[in-house]
């Protein structure tokens, strides 16, 4: 049974405010408390200039409520809004009356800080994220433009190239994660009071939608927001991800440009439709990032065009072509194009990915490519990997591959094979993964170059939707013994043979 609000009201008067003579709840810091099935969220306003200082006052809460019996997680939230000696407005959901001392305290708790607004132009560096090695924004100008369901199967992309994969959804308002991935039911509480993220497909998630009903409304102001998307950032345990996918909040308001500022991002890639009012507003996107020297790794056009399934005619909505248009104009790479279809939508309202459910069909396949470019890209301009020379070797049963400045190795072609990315779609838990079998005689047919960042390999199966990058190329080699351990009782738990 979950706790009432006076009950958690009681717990935070233990906390002492940053006058340290009162307690929050008196100080009048707190608001916003919200409480559903033992989960509980509050904001706490404090000086913007000591936001960070404040954070051991913010656990302290977290930790205060949680022991409450019946309270399965607890998110508390610093926010600033508030300008310098002015009380939080009254008329907030589960707002606590403030006290007549408020004015006094927190003109004391800010030390003759400057205000909020000026604090925020000056704030702190962007702080690294341990065990996150990249973190990349999918973002749009304007909703409606499928950035979600891209994110997610981007995600997945990133995945089937061999990476450690992540995504965190920053729509506060409007979640979408849980339902793309099928997930439900709340985060444990990992060691140091961290939340460990929930899984699916392999991929790490966290979302507002874990913490909050689908159906609640959040009225939540713009410091909340970003606050609250800075501890789902940092107070999970995320472990060792080579790429943590932001689903960013549509627009380009405030909550977009803090995080673009406050959050340490590799990249960012644009999701737009060809029509010329998304384009307009994908612009806008582009420029913000470009503002705060986030590197745009490309943009995608969405809802590209659409195919008839009965007879095949092929209609152009939305248009076709604006966003490379586009991407030409501004000089930025374009990653390509996703079809409408009835498969993609299908498969993201059931919470089956597309890239993840169907991974021999041709839409996977265009993720994984808009995937494998944008982790070129990424490389580019971060641990770019010179192409190397690569030739079909050993009767056609091995790949060699030299990279400038190395020693040359050769792939085996059954390992290309049953460890190709669409095949395996590498990252899976052991009991979604496809184990590929019977391929111990397989051939390389033909290799088919994309880009500097990947070649394509048709195999004589008529296999040919894996995409190799380098990066995996070289991953395959270093980690031969261990994945190919992994394969062969894959097969042998599974029944299956190789010949």
């Amino acid at each position: 049974m979950s706790p009432s609000k006076e009950q958690v009201i009681d717990r935070l008067r233990r906390v002492k405010g940053p006058d340290l003579q009162s307690n929050i709840v008196d100080l009048g810091l707190v608001s916003e408390i919200a409480i559903k099935d033992g989960r509980v969220t509050f904001s706490i306003t404090v000086p913007a200039a000591r936001a960070q200082e404040l954070e051991p006052l913010r656990q302290a809460a977290e930790k205060s409520v949680r022991e409450l019996p019946g309270v399965s997680t607890v998110l508390a939230v610093l926010t600033a809004e508030a300008a310098q000696g002015k009380p939080p407005t009254r008329s907030q959901p589960g707002a606590v009356p403030e006290s007549p001392r408020m004015q006094a305290a927190r003109a004391k708790a800010a030390g003759g800080a400057p205000t909020p607004a000026a604090a925020h132009s000056h704030g702190p560096g962007k702080q690294q994220v341990q065990g996150i090695k990249h973190m990349v924004a999918v973002a749009s100008g304007k909703g409606g433009v499928g950035k979600s369901t891209t994110a997610v199967n981007l995600a997945l992309g990133f995945q089937a190239l061999g990476l450690k994969v992540g995504v965190l959804d920053a729509d506060i308002f409007g979640p979408s994660q849980p339902r793309l991935l099928g997930l439900s039911g709340r985060p444990e509480v990992a060691d140091g009071n961290k939340l460990k993220p929930m899984q699916a497909f392999g991929l790490k998630a966290m979302s507002m939608g874990f913490l909050v009903d689908e159906g609640t409304p959040i009225i939540w102001r713009g410091p909340m927001v970003v606050s609250a998307l800075t501890q789902m950032l940092r107070d999970v345990a995320w472990g060792d991800l080579d790429v943590l996918v932001i689903d960013m909040p549509p627009g380009t308001g405030d909550v977009q440009l803090t995080m673009a500022q406050q959050v340490p991002l590799s990249g960012a890639i644009i999701v737009s439709t060809p029509q010329d009012l998304a384009l307009i507003d994908a612009r806008k996107g582009l420029n913000m990032f470009r503002k705060v020297d986030v590197p745009v790794l490309g943009i995608i056009e969405n809802m590209s065009m659409f195919i008839c399934p009965k007879c095949g005619e092929r209609s152009d909505i939305f248009g076709h072509g604006g966003a490379k248009a586009e991407a030409e104009k501004l000089g930025i790479p374009f990653l390509g194009g996703v079809p409408l279809h009835m498969d993609i939508r299908a498969k993201s309202d059931d919470g089956q990915p597309i890239v993840a459910s169907a991974p021999d069909s041709p839409h996977a396949a265009i993720y994984r490519e808009l995937a494998a470019k944008a982790w070129g890209e990424l490389q580019g301009s971060n641990i770019k990997l010179e192409p190397p020379a690569l030739e079909i070797g050993g009767d056609a049963r091995a790949l060699k591959v030299a990279f400038a400045g190395q020693k040359p190795f050769e792939v085996s072609a059954e390992v290309l094979r049953v460890m190709s990315p669409s095949a395996e779609v590498q990252g899976h838990s052991p009991s979604q993964r496809v184990t590929v079998a019977r391929k111990k005689n397989v051939r390389i047919k033909e290799l088919r170059p994309v880009g500097n960042y990947a070649v394509r390999i048709v195999f004589d199966d008529g296999h040919d939707t894996g995409l190799f990058t380098w990066s995996y190329l070289q991953t395959l080699h270093d980690e031969h013994d261990r994945r190919w351990s992994e394969y062969l009782s894959a097969l042998a738990q599974k029944g299956l043979s190789r010949e």
